[in-house]
């Protein structure tokens, strides 16, 4: 794999150390948030009233109230009951894999004694925020696992507890996945659904609110959505998205206490950038790049693409260097495990304009 230095965070381009300069199509930044002009004013306006960093608890006896309201502010942009932030996405889901057992234990009013056995379903492929300790990967594929996971809910004493984590769409290999086949799982059984929207939220849903409000409609399950903020919606840390039990639960867990929260500057610049709808603006633009482009590229039959997704993948290792001779950079290596096979992942962001998805048709095209 061959590496690229830089000292400058990529918009449209990117400027390699060595002088070369590339036509930058890769990573998250999906709604340009990295060079947005209201962003940075509002982090300017946020270090000045909070400073650069926040290293206490969140449930010091101090509290700094920017962390609540732009909480209320996220759960109502998401359609969630409530929002919970964290320093970081990878956080958002180890924190809440530890607490599920308390959180499970408080759902059911029970005690860690006669907490009824849990079994946990992990789906192919899903992030390692979600791994826990009885964590096995599964070389099936989605649909398949998800119904041999109903299958064996289904087969399963009444009073077990069943945890299905999935992501919500596949990643670094774009995959869509059709969460509604879990609408036949048993009624009135202990079933919650954990879904990690990090490459989602801000793309996926209505103005990229993400997956909650559709996968609410699974009424046999109890919802858990987490999320990195630092992809699509460009903040440093992470959320959790669920009922007020369950976020109560989590707020006093030693994991939440003992660990510094997101810097406040940030989430001043969060809830200002929610007031002002700046995400489903660049939600649209985003959206109007994807339907530029999508046509052209799909005849290439180079890809694998999710329909209104900004993301297209492919096995093959020479479109990387192809790309590359011919000014454009994308990116192209083994993910999360190193063994793991390359793949080249070409990504269209909100930031791009109409010439610089011309000369990636045309470079595809030739290739």
């Amino acid at each position: 794999m061959n590496i690229y230095p830089s000292n400058h965070l990529p918009d449209r381009k990117v400027f390699i150390n060595n002088g070369k300069e590339y036509l930058w199509f890769s990573g998250t930044d999906y709604l340009g948030m990295g060079h947005h002009k209201e962003f940075r004013s509002y982090l300017e306006e946020g270090i000045a009233q909070y400073g650069t960093h926040y290293g206490s608890s969140r449930n010091n006896s101090l509290r700094l109230t920017i962390y609540e309201e732009a909480e209320i502010a996220l759960a109502d942009y998401a359609g969630a009951p409530m929002a919970l932030t964290t320093s970081s996405g990878m956080w958002a889901g180890q924190l809440l894999v530890k607490e599920l057992p308390q959180i499970i234990s408080s759902v059911l009013q029970t005690d860690d004694f006669s907490l009824p056995k849990i079994h946990y379903h992990y789906a192919p492929g899903v992030h390692p925020a979600l791994w826990g300790p009885s964590y096995k990967s599964t070389q099936t594929n989605w649909e398949s696992w998800a119904e041999k996971t109903i299958s064996k809910i289904q087969e399963s004493r009444h009073d077990d507890v069943h945890v299905i984590l999935s992501d919500s769409v596949g990643s670094p290999f774009v995959e869509s996945f059709d969460f509604s086949i879990f609408k036949k799982l048993p009624f009135y059984r202990q079933i919650f659904l954990v879904a990690d929207d990090s490459h989602g939220f801000g793309v996926l849903g209505k103005n990229g609110n993400g997956v909650y409000q559709a996968l609410s409609a699974i009424q046999q399950v109890k919802l858990v959505v987490v999320s990195s903020l630092n992809k699509a919606l460009g903040i440093p840390g992470g959320v959790i998205l669920a009922d007020e039990n369950i976020v109560a639960t989590i707020r006093k867990s030693p994991f939440f206490a003992g660990a510094s929260p997101t810097v406040p500057a940030y989430i001043y610049a969060l809830k200002k950038l929610l007031e002002t709808n700046a995400y489903p603006m660049s939600h649209e633009r985003l959206m109007n790049n994807i339907g530029e482009i999508a046509t052209t590229l799909s005849k290439t039959n180079l890809f694998v693409h999710k329909e209104d997704y900004p993301v297209f993948c492919s096995l093959d290792g020479s479109l990387f260097s192809f790309l590359e001779e011919n000014g454009i950079l994308t990116s192209c290596f083994s993910y999360p495990q190193p063994t793991d096979l390359p793949v080249t992942r070409l990504v269209i962001g909100a930031i791009h304009q109409k010439e610089d998805l011309d000369r990636l048709a045309e470079v595809c095209m030739k290739f």
